[in-house]
């Protein structure tokens, strides 16, 4: 329908010229909680934050220690710091998914600031239940992207500009403690490409979330709720389960799941359908496929997260020619821990099942450790990780990467998927002030197995001949992220891949042996 691409320039020409000339009145006037970085959960599409790298530390707030005061505060000193800690939850309020956003802070009477779209925030009708509210909003996202030798999936040889665009339109109603409903629109498109778009950067029309969420059982432990119908999934790091944010398109199942959540632990269990987009229709489910979970995660400890998953994913129509059919077991873990600034995370998983009449057995594992040396001027973050995932002498018998974020691990330029790779890289994360940050990435690839080959993003092997170097090439990402405001951000980005030996000497080699650059302008808004 040509009114929806109409919809989409209207809503973002207004959204960043309201930026260009309010924005900056707005985080002035916010002062410490309007420079906050609120936009770390669209962060998590380029380097691992929420549950990765950095924004453990918002996870885990510092433990209250030293001279307490003596005297209590007065009350004006009592209501500004209230009012300074509900700015704070306004600028944070945004979250990924989009269904666990929370706007309770602006029913506050006490609170005293503005961002874009709170007007339409915490809605209230004079004759339901007084706990009934409706919060509509969504986002608006433009990127520009400037391919050199990498159009298409993969190493390529092929050059191209253009611009995507996203747009998100959410509304969630609470009806009251027991009962809500949500739903979400997205909007995808590809403008001014010499080539075909990718799947992931272009649909329409789609009903992204739409379910219905009602509490089944409360206790002095916790609270047990059922979740049927559309919805996007996010578990752990997003290595193996992610709604892949930074594709135009994002990744959603239908459904259903049922979560227990407590104060210190929580155990998600669900069984759903992948939804493949599909820019001529309404997205259906892929009936050939299924996925389930059990999730545990356990924070009842400072500074400390651990998880235990087990995953079953089952396709009855399997891309692979040595396979019509799998189906695969996951059981694993993560523990993510910091101490006096020294961090370390472990995460890694055993697979099995049967791969069509061949037996399954695989895994992966990432270990990684660093210094968070916040006191230092730019408050300098350093890992050093090795992930590791295991090939095949069969091809498409290696780990299955299920349904991840692989963008936020294995390079910014998506050249490989979490199958048949060993990447030994080394991260440095900078905050120059409260409103930049900045990612230097450094990537060192291999092939797991000789007898196997490389595989693509999307999983799928990236030629049918193995054989050759294991040496894939190295790949730098640099990446600066600009929070206008809690609500407005900017990315700007560029990465190089310097083609390795197997390239050159695989028996059947790609087209284009030669490196490749990628450049990224990205302005997103949320309202």
């Amino acid at each position: 329908m040509p009114c929806i691409p109409k919809l989409r320039w209207l809503v973002g020409g207004f959204v960043m010229t309201w930026s260009m000339s309010v924005g900056p009145y707005v985080a002035a006037q916010e002062g410490t909680a309007g420079r906050l970085f609120s936009h770390t959960a669209d962060f998590l599409a380029y380097q691992p934050t929420d549950e990765g790298v950095s924004q453990d530390r918002d996870l885990f707030p510092e433990l209250p220690g030293g001279d307490q005061q003596s005297e209590a505060p007065g009350p004006q000193e009592s209501t500004q710091q209230k009012q300074t800690d509900l700015r704070k939850a306004a600028a944070g309020a945004y979250e990924d998914p989009f269904y666990d956003n929370n706007f309770g802070c602006l029913s506050d009477p006490l609170y005293d600031g503005w961002l874009l779209g709170e007007r339409f925030k915490q809605l209230r009708c004079p004759l339901c239940d007084e706990c009934t509210t409706l919060d509509l909003g969504g986002q608006y996202r433009l990127r520009f992207q400037d391919e050199i030798n990498m159009r298409g999936l993969g190493l390529t040889g092929l050059d191209d500009r253009f611009l995507l665009h996203r747009l998100r339109l959410f509304a969630n109603w609470k009806i009251s403690d027991d009962l809500r409903f949500y739903g979400e629109y997205l909007s995808a498109s590809s403008d001014y490409e010499d080539f075909l778009p990718r799947p992931i950067e272009e649909n329409p029309h789609e009903i992204q979330n739409l379910f219905v969420d009602f509490r089944l059982l409360a206790d002095d432990w916790g609270e047990l709720w059922a979740r049927p119908g559309r919805q996007e999934l996010l578990y752990g790091s997003q290595r193996l389960i992610s709604p892949l944010d930074w594709a135009n398109t994002r990744r959603t199942f239908d459904g259903a799941k049922i979560f227990y959540h407590t104060e210190g632990w929580d155990l998600d269990g669900f069984w759903v359908r992948p939804i493949f987009g599909e820019p001529q229709s309404l997205d259906s489910p892929e009936g050939t496929q299924e996925f389930y979970a059990l999730w545990w995660t356990y924070r009842g400890l400072p500074q400390e997260v651990y998880e235990l998953f087990w995953i079953g994913y089952a396709d009855y129509d399997s891309p692979f020619a040595a396979a019509g059919t799998f189906k695969f077991q996951t059981a694993g873990g993560r523990w993510k821990v910091e101490r006096d600034q020294w961090l370390l995370e472990f995460e890694g998983a055993y697979q099995f099942g049967r791969f069509g009449a061949l037996n399954h057995s695989a895994g992966f594992f990432t270990i990684g450790g660093g210094r968070d040396m916040k006191n230092l001027p730019w408050k300098p973050v350093l890992w050093v990780y090795y992930d590791w995932a295991s090939g095949s002498n069969t091809i498409g018998n290696g780990f299955n990467q299920l349904f991840p974020l692989g963008h936020k691990y294995l390079g910014f330029m998506d050249f490989f998927a979490r199958t048949n790779i060993e990447d030994f890289n080394i991260l440095l994360e900078s905050s120059p002030t409260d409103e930049w940050k900045t990612i230097m990435w450094w990537h060192v690839f291999h092939l797991q197995n000789s007898n196997d080959v490389p595989y693509l993003i999307n999983g799928l092997p990236f030629v049918t001949t193995p054989g050759g170097s294991t040496y894939l090439g190295n790949e730098l990402d640099l990446l600066a992220i600009w929070n206008q405001t809690p609500r407005i951000s900017w990315l700007f980005g560029y990465s190089h891949f310097f083609t390795g030996d197997w390239y050159r000497t695989n028996p059947t080699p790609p087209p284009y042996t030669g490196d490749a650059d990628f450049v990224y302008v990205q302005w997103q808004a949320n309202f």
